[in-house]
């Protein structure tokens, strides 16, 4: 089955924020890190994969914190926006490149497994003790789930800032 990619009009079947040539390119100009490799040697078929679930990703955990509101109801995706305005008041019109190259730094990422897994009891544990070995503890409240650091400093400029972990919320509707 073939991507469908969005281009910023709301397509309706889209199912992907970056086509595979763009993940190509994205990866080709970051040769030394260790993805590219991956990404590289990866199958058609695979990369299209990863690329959906980069993007169901994406949408899934900071949809609700995109600026702005979706351009349509029919769209696939939850991009294109309205009235999503960046930081110096400029419409965020089409499709926001930082959300493109989130998509293809988690598509090279799910190549190797779930963006997100399962977690036995909700990953909440407080101790974890073998007799002879490492203990961990996890802090209170300590999320159970990955963390991509690079993928949220690169979605900041889209996002409203009302995101768990923003160092500054920002309560203006953006």
């Amino acid at each position: 089955m073939s991507l469908t990619v969005e281009t910023g009009a709301g397509v309706a079947s889209a199912a992907s924020y970056a086509a595979v040539a763009t993940a190509d390119t994205y990866w080709t100009e970051r040769a030394h890190n260790a993805l590219a490799a991956a990404w590289a040697a990866a199958a058609t078929g695979n990369k299209e994969g990863a690329l959906r679930e980069a993007t169901d990703y994406l949408d899934a955990s900071f949809g609700q914190y995109y600026r702005g509101k979706r351009a349509g109801r029919v769209q696939g995706l939850e991009w294109p926006r309205s009235d999503a305005l960046d930081d110096s008041d400029v419409p965020l019109t089409g499709l926001p490149s930082e959300l493109v190259k989130a998509t293809c730094e988690l598509a090279a990422r799910a190549l190797s497994g779930p963006l997100a897994e399962d977690q036995d009891r909700g990953g909440r544990v407080k101790r974890e003790r073998v007799e002879g070995a490492i203990e961990v503890e996890y802090m209170d409240g300590a999320p159970s789930e990955k963390s991509f650091g690079v993928v949220a400093k690169m979605l900041a400029p889209i996002l409203n800032g009302a995101q768990p972990g923003s160092a500054a919320p920002s309560w203006e509707w953006r």
